[in-house]
């Protein structure tokens, strides 16, 4: 983990204080009981956010840290179905999608390519394409095809490289920060072209907001906050094919 996370190690200027967090082993295997030896399941996270504190709890991890304070303690289990990478990496994860929002900013579920010095951001429920349209990319720079970081500067928003590239593995990491050119919702489809965004754009936004989207219904003025942070940022629809090259029709939207 440390060669992995060491070129994003100070590169985002102005990130705040960090947190400091105390690690523990605990007297048990797991805190949530693993299905993975019996089927396929899907990563479980229980998460709650109150008072400025937000706690989680998966398979080997509990951990809970107060955004205030910087302080915060993980319990990690020992058993061996739950590699103590992954859950480190899924609490290394949460703290930045609540410290991103503390500042502005979030933690996307979605894709980012880097592309004339401008990220262009592409999201979606699970199953829309995000991986599939990173792989076919013929332009730009991949920064990942699961989690982007974007965050406010000077009065703009921005896309930061970062080590959570998912399953995309080609290149070298992209460090540094890019202005958003724009986001795009995505539509698998028998055409490739883009559509004017509308109020489902952001709704689907909101949907796609790892960590903090369960704390939403309690918690609505963080809505607003997200809402300000993507103010006069364009946003589209990418309907697409497999088969085809996206950018031109990306340029031909910019265009008009």
């Amino acid at each position: 983990m440390a060669q992995i996370y060491a070129p994003f190690i100070g590169t985002v200027s102005g990130a705040g204080r960090p947190l400091r967090i105390a690690v523990v082993a605990a007297p048990v295997d797991y805190f949530l009981a693993p299905g993975f030896a019996e089927r396929t399941e899907i990563y479980r996270m229980l998460t709650a956010y109150e008072g400025g504190v937000f706690r989680s709890v998966s398979y080997r991890l509990a951990s809970w840290f107060d955004l205030a304070r910087r302080r915060g303690q993980i319990a990690l289990g020992s058993g061996p179905l739950d590699p103590a990478r992954r859950a480190l990496e899924n609490f290394l994860r949460s703290a930045v999608a609540w410290l991103a929002l503390e500042q502005g900013g979030f933690l996307l579920h979605g894709a980012s390519i880097i592309r004339n010095g401008r990220a262009f951001l592409f999201y979606g429920p699970s199953g829309a394409g995000k991986s599939t349209l990173a792989a076919m990319s013929t332009e730009g720079r991949v920064v990942s095809d699961d989690l982007t970081l974007l965050l406010p500067r000077a009065g703009a928003l921005v896309a930061a490289g970062g080590p959570f590239r998912g399953t995309y593995t080609q290149g070298e990491p992209v460090v540094g920060t890019f202005p958003v050119a724009g986001f795009y919702r995505l539509r698998k489809d028998d055409q490739t072209i883009v559509r004017a965004g509308d109020d489902a754009c952001f709704a689907d936004l909101l949907g796609n907001l790892p960590f903090v989207v369960d704390q939403l219904p309690r918690h609505s003025h963080l809505i607003d906050r997200v809402r300000a942070s993507v103010a006069g940022t364009p946003f589209r629809y990418l309907h697409f094919r497999r088969d085809r090259d996206f950018w031109p029709a990306l340029d031909a939207a910019e265009r008009g």
